[in-house]
């Protein structure tokens, strides 16, 4: 470490490579939240893209006013600013899993994407930064090594979080009381409004009695 960047950035080079991971992370919760949605909100597949949509269209979105912004206020602002939409976007995640609403994740997603693409523009020329010109590149490397660490990670933690459980604390259990109340995957009354259907039942003289309920 004391090669790659000096004592003084030392503390600073760790935080900044944790920003990878994180964004990695990240990233690799997007197939899993797919699949996952597509169970428990009936998503169609189609529908379902919008996720990726959601997630990289921010980054098209704030990538050039992050770039102008940290021009303006520097590294360490650009970074705070993204952590903050970064932790707003996950807060989002609560309301939008109680409300089992398909659209409110996506604008947390939106959110989250947001505060990430803050945090890539700023993290990599940081990272640069944080030391010699001559070590600049290996800096990069190392840090951006930990990005794919969180995409290899991202996967097994969603796994664990969305289908190892099962209980009613979680999107699949506030799916399961929403359809119990009598709505259907998006709020809407579910078909029939949850009665038994009526059928008419033969009595024993071969006529047809009054409806009654199965």
């Amino acid at each position: 470490m004391g090669r790659i960047t000096s004592p003084q950035y030392r503390k600073a080079f760790i935080l900044v490579t944790t920003l990878f991971f994180m964004w990695g992370l990240s990233y690799g919760l997007i197939d899993v939240l797919n699949k996952h949605f597509q169970e428990t909100l009936s998503v169609s597949k189609a529908q379902s893209g919008l996720i990726q949509a959601a997630y990289f269209g921010a980054y098209f979105v704030i990538a050039i006013p992050a770039g102008l912004f940290m021009e303006w206020k520097g590294y360490k602002a650009g970074i705070l600013s993204g952590l903050s939409l970064y932790a707003l976007g996950a807060l989002l995640f609560v309301p939008a899993a109680s409300a089992a609403s398909f659209h409110f994740f996506l604008f947390a997603l939106f959110v989250i994407a947001l505060g990430l693409g803050c945090l890539e523009t700023a993290a990599n020329s940081y990272s640069s930064a944080l030391g010699s010109s001559d070590t600049a590149e290996t800096r990069l490397n190392l840090s951006q090594s930990f990005n794919g660490l969180g995409q290899f990670t991202g996967p097994l933690l969603g796994g664990l979080l969305f289908f190892g459980g099962g209980g009613d604390g979680d999107l699949r259990g506030a799916h399961r009381r929403r359809r119990r109340r009598g709505g259907g995957p998006h709020g809407q009354a579910a078909p029939g409004g949850g009665h038994r259907p009526l059928c008419r039942v033969r009595g024993e003289g071969g006529g047809e009695a009054a409806p009654g309920r199965l």
